[in-house]
């Protein structure tokens, strides 16, 4: 059962220009709750959150809070913060805590006050306030406590915020993309402080593992309106597509409605229609109500790849240090075609500056990079480009053209933006007036629209709502280049990646086929290994490990992927042999005839051993489940 209602808002309304933020929207916050707050970029989450923490107000609506309530926020404004050190920045969190010990020195012993103070600070474990800094501190790899905020990047800043939100233990605690920026490390190690905490949570996030694991309820703002579902981001999905296909029925029958009405309105006299008022008066009232709003989902298309040979980006024994830190030591790699490479590994691991190698922007201390000639990068970085604040969203993609140019393919800017979901009534909006989701999935805009067989990507995930990371994964596996990606969402690197770059203690680089997930059970498995043996009690009986009752996690996922990837050879085979078998075809493919028999030849060996497997896997499931 739902706790206490900390915080409820009836009949909220806000505005801004044209555009409609709430609409008479209504939602409750319980105790206990930790409530994600999901939907497309601009539609007005920050917003709704700067009202919840008192710092913005709608322009009507009731607003009621809980007696005493204590809420706190991750700070998006920092300006303030520029010449406030690390440590000072942080234990502003702690104000309540301090007031309290600050209390307790002023009061008499054996007090009911002093009593019920003390059990605040025990059930907080606030008696020591500097300890709560310190563990924040390293588990989110903040820099040292003496360091000034203003001198910190965006991303050291937005963890420092973090933190002093999180020291302050609030009632209702507000965060707006906690995850952005932090490593998996460190957003494990929210997950694990907001599985256990004790208050309230409302949070946004794009980061689907972190949404699975911590969100109790998810809350999605759809053109000014809340709607609320329990469970997993997969139940959120079947939800939100049952009640847009109640809407979609309800809109059919309407028109129905609205059509046979003004056909009977065309047939009926005069005479008629003024003994029915009343009929006229529910065609009225009906024509009146408005149609389900929609934002299209369309398909965003990355422009086709250049033809890339068998060669692509060669590592060999790569070394490269930085400040006296050996990032990479003896590493190599080679990138082909196809491949979608994730990278990943803790900030400040050297994952920026692997791809500044690949690019041969920088040399390495030691080894060597070739890349080959056919190969033209696409790099978008963490800082994605610098926009022109005054331009319209038209006016910065169009670049005083109508149409752009995708490989083959010729499109209006307008149809391009759409790619990008920004509808008609978004692109003639000035870029300073965009949210910052919005002013990402420009920058993604520009630069894709030039093309490139080498995609490399640093974070594109940062500041992308759900809709818009969903097309991007779809157009990245779609991706007929090289694609090389760093980002910290495991959900992400599990949809898009096949091969992943880990960097590990040391220096050392791990490289090897699969998704994220099947390297961390990978490295769980080599840790274990190389973990030194645990001495066994001489007396304690040894219990008998009970028989696995299927298949793990990651046969299962191996599994369901086999039948799909015969499916593609097999195509692949196919059209091959369609080629030989065509009259012509010695005329127009003869001088390809060895590299077309020996792809056939790799395609028909892959085959054999994705069957062999399969086979392998099916006769497993079957003998658990017996």
């Amino acid at each position: 059962m739902a706790g206490p209602v900390l915080w409820t808002c009836e009949g909220l309304n806000l505005a801004i220009g044209t555009q409609i933020l709430l609409d008479d929207a209504r939602l409750s916050i319980h105790a206990d709750e930790r409530v994600a707050l999901v939907g497309r970029n601009g539609s007005g989450k920050s917003t709704f959150m700067r009202i919840v923490a008192g710092t913005e107000s709608a322009s009507s609506g009731e607003i009621t809070r809980a007696r005493g309530l204590r809420i706190a926020c991750m700070e998006q404004d920092c300006t303030r913060f520029g010449e406030v050190t690390v440590h000072d920045a942080i234990a502003e969190g702690l104000e309540y805590f301090n007031g309290i010990h600050r209390r307790l020195n002023e009061l008499r012993p054996g007090s009911a006050e002093q009593e019920n103070l003390e059990r605040i600070l025990t059930l907080h474990d606030a008696w020591d306030p500097e300890r709560k800094i310190e563990t924040a501190s390293q588990k989110l790899g903040l820099p040292p406590g003496d360091a000034l905020c203003g001198t910190l990047s965006g991303g050291e800043l937005r963890k420092t915020m973090l933190a002093r939100a999180i020291v302050s233990e609030p009632d209702l605690l507000l965060l707006d993309e906690p995850t952005n920026h932090l490593d998996v490390g460190s957003v494990t190690w929210i997950e694990d402080y907001l599985a256990e905490y004790r208050g309230a949570c409302l949070f946004v996030t794009h980061d689907r593992c972190f949404l699975d694991r911590i969100a109790t309820r998810i809350v999605e703002l759809d053109h000014g309106k809340f709607y609320s579902c329990e469970g997993s981001y997969a139940d959120f999905l079947a939800a939100k597509e049952a009640r847009e296909y109640r809407e979609d029925q309800a809109e059919y029958k309407r028109q129905s409605f609205l059509r046979r009405e003004i056909e009977w309105v065309r047939r009926s006299p005069k005479a008629r229609l003024r003994r029915n008022l009343g009929r006229i008066k529910r065609y009225e009232e009906t024509a009146a109500q408005s149609a389900p709003d929609r934002i299209g989902v369309t398909e965003l298309i990355i422009p086709k790849a250049g033809r890339l040979g068998n060669q692509v980006v060669r590592l060999e024994n790569v070394s490269h240090a930085l400040g006296g830190k050996q990032l990479i030591r003896d590493f190599s790699f080679e990138f082909e075609a196809g491949q979608r490479v994730g990278i990943v590994g803790p900030n400040g691991a050297g994952k920026t500056t692997l791809l500044q190698l690949i690019t041969q922007r920088m040399t390495p201390d030691a080894g060597k990079v070739e890349v080959a000639p056919t190969v033209a990068f696409n790099y978008i970085g963490q800082s994605h480009l610098e926009l022109n604040p005054n331009h319209t969203v038209l006016e910065e993609i169009g670049e005083g053209h109508e149409f752009v140019n995708l490989g083959d393919e010729r499109v209006s800017i307008r149809g391009y933006l759409r790619r990008f979901l920004f509808e008609d009534d978004r692109v003639n909006t000035r870029i300073d007036r965009l949210s910052g989701g919005e002013r990402a999935r420009i920058c993604l805009a520009k630069i894709l629209k030039s093309g490139g067989s080498f995609l490399i990507l640093d974070e594109p995930t940062n500041d992308l709502d759900l809709p818009t990371m969903r097309v991007l994964e779809e157009a990245l596996i779609g991706y007929t280049g090289c694609l090389a990606v760093v980002s910290h969402d495991r959900y992400f690197l599990n949809r898009v990646c096949t091969h992943i770059i880990a960097f590990e203690p040391g220096g050392h680089l791990f490289a090897g086929p699969g998704d994220y997930d099947y390297y961390a059970e990978h490295r769980a498995n080599r840790l274990k290994q190389d973990a030194p043996a645990a001495p066994k009690k001489k007396d304690a009986p040894q219990k008998p490990k009970a028989p696995a009752k299927k298949l793990s996690y990651h046969e299962e996922r191996e599994l369901a992927g086999l039948e799909p990837e015969i499916e593609r050879l097999e195509g692949r085979a196919a059209e091959i042999e369609a080629v030989f078998s065509a009259p012509d075809f010695f005329a127009t493919h003869g001088s390809e005839s060895a590299a077309l028999q020996k792809e056939l030849n790799e395609l028909r060996e892959k085959i054999d051993g994705l069957y062999a497997r399969w086979e392998e896997l099916e006769q497993k499931k079957r003998a658990l489940q017996s």
